[in-house]
């Protein structure tokens, strides 16, 4: 006599999605906002498509590019001695330091402001509570204005140049990097800061001892990662008049000297490789 089965061995039966009327609902409406919108758009498929042989006359210069803007002046020259990176080598540079000088102001102002920005640290009694969430709302407010917006602003205040293009990418930084800092802090081991609280000691001898030995490595692992990410983002500043690379770049777009571009393209795409493989070493040894 063949045993019984078991209920718990009854798997039950779900039908297909197409089957429930209120998914078929959704999906109908969901097709049709994605319709309204390409008409809304005014998106016309055909018409891109026609322009495909401008594509592929922009392409051609593009894989032909102009390599004497390597080697053409000016050439960098340090204390009187003249170095074999010239043309727009020197510009991609000038990108690379704008990157490297963004980050570091931001830092310094990041830094403070996130263990103000720091729920353990901060948020301990009403007054505190209040400079918590001041913080959070400031970190925020900065994120959610995009890069090229705050270049714009910088731009109109300070001018066209490199100082508008650093100053802006350093204050996005501030609160990109502040968050991720103040988040961190939070994510820390309490044990260490309750031991050091019991035996007395104040809050900075508690910062000092319990905190700062637990958020060096992540904290020098984020602060790369973000170089990493300016780097990427120092070329488009000069796409507004932020200086570096990115100027010389627009110019060259806008007078359809695309030749001239690629050599351009090419290191923006070379450095940007180089930094990101170099910061995923340094990062993941810090791990």
């Amino acid at each position: 006599m063949a045993a019984m089965a078991r209920p718990d061995a009854y798997v039950e039966f779900q039908r297909p999605w197409y089957v429930t009327v209120q998914r078929w609902i959704l999906a109908i409406i969901a097709v049709g906002v994605l319709a309204y919108g390409w008409r809304l758009t005014d998106l016309d498929v055909i018409a891109a498509l026609s322009d495909l042989g401008q594509m592929g006359r922009v392409l051609n210069l593009l894989f032909h590019p102009n390599w004497d803007l390597l080697s053409e002046p000016p050439c960098l020259d340090l204390a009187g001695v003249a170095t074999p990176i010239c043309g727009v080598s020197v510009y991609m540079l000038q990108t690379i330091f704008l990157a490297i000088i963004a980050t570091v102001l931001s830092v310094v102002l990041a830094v403070p402001l996130s263990f103000l920005g720091a729920r353990n640290l901060t948020a301990t009694n009403p007054f505190t509570l209040v400079v918590y969430a001041a913080m959070r709302v400031l970190f925020t407010i900065i994120r959610s204005l995009d890069l090229l917006i705050v270049i714009i602003l910088f731009v109109v205040t300070m001018g066209i140049g490199a100082a508008a293009g650093v100053f802006a990418l350093a204050f996005h930084n501030i609160g990109v990097l502040g968050k991720l800092y103040a988040e961190a802090i939070e994510n820390i081991d309490p044990g260490p800061i309750e031991a050091i609280t019991a035996t007395g000691a104040n809050r900075v001898q508690v910062v000092w001892f319990a905190v700062l030995p637990q958020i060096v490595n992540p904290f020098i692992a984020l602060t790369i990662y973000r170089l990493d990410a300016n780097v990427r983002l120092a070329p488009i500043m000069g796409l507004v008049g932020g200086g570096g690379i990115g100027f010389l770049l627009i110019q060259y777009l806008n007078l359809l000297q695309y030749e001239n571009a690629a050599p351009i393209l090419l290191e923006i795409i070379l450095v940007v490789a180089t930094m990101d493989l170099l910061s995923g070493q340094v990062r993941k040894r810090l791990a």
